[in-house]
């Protein structure tokens, strides 16, 4: 444990000195074989109050601080995958939110908008292979997304803006010790500015293609001796990419939003410091950019439009008739639009009309966020703190949904959602025997429902089919880590979590039954009539219970200054959660179990050549078990149901690379594989099409990233930086059936930009182009077989910007 890296730091942990860790040029990239890294600036790789002074090492790559482990220790010393971005770094690669690290980080993917799911807010995580890919209130996801230590637990609301952020991190393999459930996959942590002891401040305004306008500043203000404030701000909007060719439909993709924050620090006595925040944020946008890949007109609501509802049934039927593909009565593959590329833009449909009414359907994504946190840290003793974070969130939204793309009234979806969460935990920290063993110990609770109103319209039949829900969860847990003999370091911890979920059937039922009137869907085989209950008896509650245990142990050993090793074992748990969206109807709610995840790594970290070179990686292997894989299984119905259908082995590695030549030149490297496949599917996998020898959704196997910078000094004026980042997926499934026109082949993304700052002063101007290549790429898609319809959403196209900034 005693090593040039940890020296200061368990000075610090026994004394609590404040950081101040000044890294070179702002940037650092951490890694571990788990995924790609990125600058780093600041000194630590998760939030902590107490963090050590990290004694500056005399050339090469600086020394950070992270406390990943609860606890602040060297990055370098610390035997989990870790990734982070700071501020600088988010910056220099012109990232607006989240969900746009996963361009650069091996292993990973994010969908900024998932299948089925008609808002902006709404982002898919995957880790390794590990995700969810469906928003629905009911199904939790797989990887874990932290707020300030604050765990976002549904999926809409999770795409962050950047604002006021001092660094992302990306943990990957299951963290179910400290971090809980859904870290089945990993743990996105988002950790905030905390307020400075100075008055400073910033601003920043961004331009760019499609008529962008972005303007972002943040405020410190102290107001006395321990007593310290900061407020941010954050505007961004844009025209939409995605154009509407109906007269007066709007276009997709578009970017309004309005984000702010607050933070108070107060700091009562040396060893008490109490953070309390308010953030919010309202985003007022069309709705999300997909488009018409493919359709089927005898599916059979596409069929019922055309025959019965076109006032073209004759024109349309008569499959000889080439007249049939240019009358926008008919619902065929003519509005199969999308994308292709159009002075920059895709071209797409975008609205349609309800029932035939030519008041156009309404096209929106309406969000707003809000949530009120406090941490608390107190070092009672010199050996023992004690830590409290509490908080309060609630996410509103609106949101409508065109799947058909013409003016036909075939699948339309309006959603109202409310959600609400609370949560406490509690972390007790101590180190004894001169720092030779630390541990922590915890628990945690959180409280949530949710309203989720989806109302559906299938030609002239309206459902509603959504979800009243409540949840609760209750953890406790501990870990320690050991000194055996000198370098060699034992870790082990263990979890119990139990989560409780009831589902309210309340806002399942036949609104009109339209078209399918009579028809025996019903499970008794009856006639389908308006006021049906869509799952069992109207007003039913149904409640699960789930119990998990999820250990985790590693030992790990430095061989020299320059080189530690690490092998690792450790169990991720995602919670089991019900199926809100059924038709024909089901004579009860339907539920799926937990799954869960096991994994094996062996890593290393590594400073060479004086320090002028990092290279970290690992290699794993997880046994996925009980995977809740949301599939169309015809012998239920027609809508998508999640089931527990199969097992999965998911191997692979991550390497990652920082070279810093000489002062002026940075240069980044990652690189992931996976090699991902069912070992088992039942037979409810294999009705719905999924096999053996199908591939998990997306899991790319391949994944790459490299970046080079180079500072040029001009004297008199200050300095320019150019920057050119390139990116590469492999083949991408993106829905559970390897759809063939849901498969993505691997894409190239180049970005570039040019950044200046003035000397001795503090304004900078940057111009950048993301997208330089104009790659078309699917980010993520659905089928729908009952309405004939196959939609997806793609990436955004070639973009400038331009950008100024100023300190003060």
């Amino acid at each position: 444990m005693k090593n040039p890296n940890s020296l200061a730091l368990h000075r610090c942990i026994s004394h609590s000195w404040p950081v101040k860790i000044k890294l070179r040029k702002g940037l650092f990239l951490s890694v571990c074989f788990a995924g790609f890294g990125f600058p780093l600036s600041h000194a630590q790789a998760q939030e902590t109050t107490t963090a050590p002074i990290a004694e500056e090492q005399s050339g090469g790559l600086e020394a950070i601080v992270v406390t990943a482990r609860r606890r602040a220790e060297s990055l370098q010393d610390t035997p989990i995958s870790i990734s982070a971005v700071t501020s600088e770094g988010l910056r220099d690669r012109a990232i607006d939110n989240v969900t746009q690290i996963g361009d650069f980080t091996p292993n990973v993917k994010f969908n900024s908008s998932v299948p089925v799911s008609a808002s902006n807010a709404t982002a898919a995580i995957f880790i390794r292979g590990i995700g969810q890919n469906d928003y629905q209130l009911s199904a939790d996801p797989g990887v874990g997304l932290y707020l300030d230590g604050v765990y976002i637990s549904r999926g809409v609301g999770n795409v962050l803006d950047v604002l006021d952020v001092e660094r992302i991190e990306v943990l990957r393999g299951p963290q179910g010790t400290l971090f809980g459930r859904n870290t089945i996959g990993g743990a996105v942590s988002v950790v905030t500015r905390k307020p400075g002891n100075e008055f400073m401040g910033s601003l920043e305004a961004t331009t760019g293609s499609f008529d962008r306008f972005q303007l972002k500043g943040s405020v410190d203000i102290p107001l006395a001796d321990g007593v310290y404030t900061s407020l941010a701000g954050f505007y961004h909007r844009r025209d939409g990419h995605v154009k509407g060719v109906i007269a007066g439909a709007p276009d997709l993709g578009d970017t309004d939003q309005l984000a702010g924050r607050f933070a108070l620090r107060l700091e009562p006595t040396s060893n008490l410091t109490i953070d309390l925040s308010i953030d919010g944020s309202r985003s007022r946008e069309e709705s999300a950019p997909n488009v018409a890949l493919a359709i089927n007109e005898n599916a059979p609501a596409a069929a019922e439009w055309n025959a019965n509802f076109s006032g073209a049934g004759a024109i349309c039927a008569d499959v000889g008739n080439p007249s049939r593909l240019t009358d926008t009565r008919c619902f065929n593959s003519q509005w199969e639009l999308g994308p292709y590329q159009h002075g920059g833009t895709f071209t797409a449909i975008s609205d349609a009309f309800t029932n035939g009414n030519p008041e156009p359907y309404r096209s929106g994504s309406d969000v707003n966020i809000w949530g009120v946190s406090g941490t608390v840290e107190w070092q009672f003793a010199d050996n023992l703190s004690l830590k409290s974070i509490t908080a309060y969130r609630e996410v509103t939204g609106f949101w409508t949904r065109d799947s058909d793309h013409s003016p036909a009234s075939i699948v339309q979806t309006n959603s109202d959602w409310k959600q609400e969460q609370f949560s406490q935990e509690v972390q007790l920290l101590g180190d004894f025997a001169d720092g030779r063993f630390n541990w922590v110990l915890g628990g945690y609770y959180s409280d949530e429902s949710g309203n989720h109103k989806d109302l559906v319209n299938i030609v002239d039949a309206i459902f509603l089919s959504g979800a009243v829900l409540d949840g609760e969860s209750l953890a406790f847990f501990g870990q320690g880590t050991a000194e055996i003999v000198p370098d060699l370091n034992l870790t082990a911890g263990i979890r119990w979590t139990q989560d409780k979920k009831s589902f309210n059937n309340s806002n399942q039922y036949v609104v009109e039954a339209g078209f399918l009137t009579g028809a025996p869907y019903n499970p008794d085989g009856s006639g389908l009539q308006d006021g049906d209950p869509l799952m069992g008896a109207l007003g039913t509650v149904a409640t699960i219970k789930d119990t998990a245990w999820t250990p985790m142990i590693s030992l790990s050993y430095r061989w020299n200054p320059e080189l530690l090793t690490y092998i690792s074992y450790s169990q991720g748990f995602k919670g089991g959660g019900f199926t809100q969206r059924v038709f024909p109807p089901f004579a009860n709610i339907p539920s799926f179990r937990p799954e869960t995840s096991t994994t094996y790594e062996i890593g290393f970290k590594s400073d060479l050549l004086d320090r002028q070179l990092r290279i970290n990686g690992a290699v794993f292997q997880n046994e996925y078990d009980d995977l809740q894989i949301t599939v169309n299984d015809p012998t239920l119905g027609f809508a998508p149901i999640i089931q527990n259908a199969a097992q999965a082995r998911i191997k692979g590695f991550e390497l990652e690379i920082l070279a810093e030549p000489v002062d002026e030149l940075t240069l980044e490297a990652g690189i992931g594989y996976l090699d991902a496949g069912y070992r088992d599917v039942d037979l409810r996998a294999l009705s719905a099409g999924v096999t053996t020898d199908t591939k998990l959704q997306n899991a790319p196997k391949w994944t790459l990233s490299a970046g080079i910078s180079y500072k040029i000094y001009a004297d008199g004026l200050g300095s320019f930086r150019p920057r050119v980042d390139w990116s590469y997926r492999s083949r991408v499934y993106n829905d559970a059936v390897n759809t063939p026109l849901l498969v993505q082949d691997g894409y190239h993304l180049i970005n570039a930009s040019l950044a200046f700052d003035a000397e001795d002063t503090d304004w900078g101007l940057a111009i950048g182009v993301k997208n330089l290549t104009k790659e078309v790429y699917l980010g993520s898609g659905y089928t729908d077989d009952f309405g004939g319809l196959t939609e997806g959403v793609y990436g955004r196209p070639r973009e400038w910007y331009l950008r100024a900034n100023y300190r003060f």
